[in-house]
């Protein structure tokens, strides 16, 4: 299934199937898939004996922040935060270089959860998770920080068997964004007081292809399809200004990576035996009809509205209808 076709897709399921997002004008903002993220860059400098100059600020308080900035990198954390809202966006990157008398800001701000598992993926314990919100916000950082590591395999292993270039230039440029996602996702969850675990993935040797095709079948074609959806359906819907926006531009990743894995399947297809191919579908359509009944998070409704999570009823349902459309291919 290609990109557009996937795009549509989301869209019929989450626009067309709910009165409540369209009743709501939310959907107006639902536009996931056109124009790159819109992001913007700022650069600050802030001398110590300048405090509260920028923007106008008589904050006094940042005199500490710059100090512990220029003590630690780690004390450089809350200094960023102090400049976090920018144009309603939301940082993504924040770069501190030490001048003499102060700091040099480097922010790049975005508006911009799934991921693919890969194998070999430890157990990660959550740390510092006060908040069931920030808990599943951390949840979903570790999965896309773990999706780095399998874009990373999927690209060399992608190599080793010759597939086609832009396969791998595709998973090559999803490294990118996982990278992007666990840090805006984390950043979401921090606001909660809740600290991502880091992925630990125990790598091993390049896979035969029909591991390679099997992996991707469920993780890929089925998994990452449906959190491309539910992203979609987030960035369309979360009360959370923060999370919607940052839903938006994750969710337009998803779907790039999602028709990857379905091109990589359509790759892969013709050069496994018959029996090898049957495998693969077996374990896709399983994983595929397993959406259905997948836990999402065990969130008060407010918390499920604030993440533009549906309910367990609607999440059954829009399982059921990207099944529906998938289980044939």
């Amino acid at each position: 299934m290609d990109h557009a076709s996937l795009v549509a897709l989301f869209r019929r399921i989450v626009l067309g199937g709910s009165s409540l997002l369209l009743s709501a004008g939310l959907s107006a903002g639902c536009g996931p898939y056109g124009d790159p993220c819109p992001s913007s860059t700022r650069t600050i400098a802030l001398q110590l004996t300048d405090a509260g100059s920028d923007g106008g600020s008589a904050d006094a308080s940042i005199d500490d922040l710059i100090a512990g900035c220029q003590a630690s990198p780690a004390g450089c954390t809350a200094l960023c935060e102090h400049f976090e809202t920018y144009n309603g966006q939301f940082i993504a990157l924040c770069k501190p270089d030490k001048v003499d008398g102060g700091i040099v800001l480097h922010i790049e701000y975005t508006a911009g959860c799934g991921g693919r598992c890969p194998e070999g993926l430890a157990p990660a314990a959550l740390r510092g998770a006060g908040h069931p919100l920030g808990a599943w916000l951390a949840a979903s950082a570790h999965l896309e920080a773990a999706s780095v590591d399998a874009f990373e395999i999927l690209a060399a292993e992608l190599g080793a068997h010759g597939a086609p270039p832009a396969l791998t230039k595709a998973a090559r440029a999803a490294i990118t964004d996982e990278r992007r996602h666990a840090e805006t996702v984390g950043r979401l969850a921090a606001r909660c007081g809740a600290v991502p675990p880091p992925a630990q993935v125990n790598r091993g040797p390049v896979r035969d292809l029909e591991s390679i095709a099997r992996e991707n079948a469920v993780e890929g074609c089925a998994r990452e399809t449906y959190a491309a959806l539910l992203a979609f359906r987030q960035g369309c819907a979360a009360t959370d200004p923060a999370v919607r926006s940052a839903m938006a531009c994750i969710a337009r990743d998803e779907a790039r990576h999602a028709a990857l894995a379905w091109a990589v399947d359509a790759w892969s297809r013709p050069l496994l035996t018959p029996a090898a191919r049957r495998r693969v579908r077996e374990v896709r359509h399983e994983a595929i009809e397993g959406l259905v009944t997948a836990p999402l998070a065990d969130l008060s409704r407010d918390d499920r509205e604030a993440a533009g999570l549906p309910d367990e009823d609607a999440a059954a349902k829009m399982a059921r209808e990207l099944g529906g459309a998938l289980v044939e291919r």
